[in-house]
């Protein structure tokens, strides 16, 4: 009987120890947002921990939901310190039950990058340009869902896998990869600067040499 007593006790004591969490949700945040946020949430007062779950539609680029139970005023203002010197205009939500439900002072952390994955399109025919050398510019890259196919300089064609993952698009070549930061840059043309979507590749592999060029597409309209 008195073991049960002690017990009951130890689990109490603990329970009341526990610090509320921040639970972190990102979506579309590139590499360097990514360090940067943990950087800073690793000098907030709080423990905090990322999770893979999609972020509510209804949600705003930086929201912070809690309940009204438990509110801890200087660990939110921390929070929201955190979002703003990230360039994002905080919001707070009060949830409920039937929508992700916080209590106890437990804190939701919402943070979505200007491009989401899931609305991002990859242009089918995209073609090489500011390669590392000059005879893989102007090559031919068409992306579908399985692949995107290169036609090589001697004709011949290959499809590797990629993904557009953290604000870059990635591509697979056997046990290596090339990635690309996004950018939407003016082009000149001979009928003057057109928009562009463009993918300046961000490494210097040894091989294949063909994807060490970034590669673009060019809009006339």
């Amino acid at each position: 009987m008195k073991n049960g007593i002690l017990v009951g006790l130890l689990l109490v004591l603990l329970s009341a120890c526990q610090q509320p969490t921040v639970y972190v949700y990102t979506e579309a945040l590139t590499v360097k947002q990514k360090q940067q946020l943990t950087e800073k949430l690793q000098n907030q007062t709080l423990p905090f921990q990322f999770n893979d779950l999609p972020i509510p539609k209804e949600f705003l680029a930086a929201t912070l939901a809690l309940s009204k139970d438990k509110l801890r005023i200087a660990e939110i203002e921390q929070l929201a310190n955190i979002m703003q010197a990230m360039g994002y205009q905080p919001q707070i939500n009060y949830v409920s039950v039937a929508n992700h439900h916080y209590s106890n002072g437990n804190i939701g952390f919402y943070l979505r990058g200007e491009q989401t994955e899931r609305h991002f399109k990859m242009p089918k025919l995209m073609r090489t340009t500011a390669c590392s050398k000059d005879k893989y510019n102007d090559l031919q890259a068409i992306f579908s869902p399985k692949g995107v196919d290169f036609t090589l300089p001697n004709g011949t064609g290959t499809q590797l896998a990629w993904e557009y993952s953290e604000g870059y698009l990635v591509i697979y070549y056997q046990s290596t990869s090339q990635s690309y930061t996004h950018t939407t840059p003016l082009v000149s043309t001979p009928f003057g600067e057109k928009p562009s979507d463009t993918f300046a590749y961000n490494a210097q592999l040894e091989k294949p040499e063909w994807l060490n060029c970034s590669l673009q597409i060019v809009y006339m309209d």
